[in-house]
């Protein structure tokens, strides 16, 4: 699968944060899709493989990257509410990351914040503003 120069970086960008998020001395738990030798990301119930994925003892952090042209695609609504539903199932501490351009901040956040009123919980949503425009 051939993913874009710019879906890179921002994938590295929601691993950086995951690994600050959850301690470096955690991040050998940190899954990924990216080319970087880690486990790949076990699929949501709904069949969905985020980009990042760490779960260990009372702590979940999901990551997703996308680019310009996916944020508001059907099937990227559809990954949002899986991994904010997982989130929101959680038992513990859960952080959700999207990292997107930050163009597309307002238009991933108008999304979020209409899915989330579906799943109530104690659980953080962060959107990782990335690079602008084409790589």
């Amino acid at each position: 699968m051939s993913e874009s120069a710019q879906h890179q970086q921002l994938v590295n960008q929601v691993l950086q944060e995951t690994i600050q998020a959850v301690g470096l001395s955690n991040s050998c738990f940190i899954m990924s899709d990216a080319i970087d030798g880690r486990a790949l990301p076990p699929l949501t119930e709904e069949g969905f493989r985020p980009d990042v994925y760490y779960q260990y003892a009372d702590k979940l952090v999901i990551g997703e990257a996308k680019t310009s042209d996916d944020v508001d695609r059907i099937h990227s609504k559809r990954q949002y509410e899986s991994y904010i539903r997982k989130c929101a199932l959680f038992c513990g501490t859960a952080i959700l990351f999207i990292a997107v351009p930050w163009t597309e901040h307002a238009t991933v956040h108008n999304i979020l914040r209409k899915i989330k009123v579906k799943y109530p919980g104690d659980y953080e949503i962060r959107i990782l503003d990335g690079i602008g425009g084409a790589i």
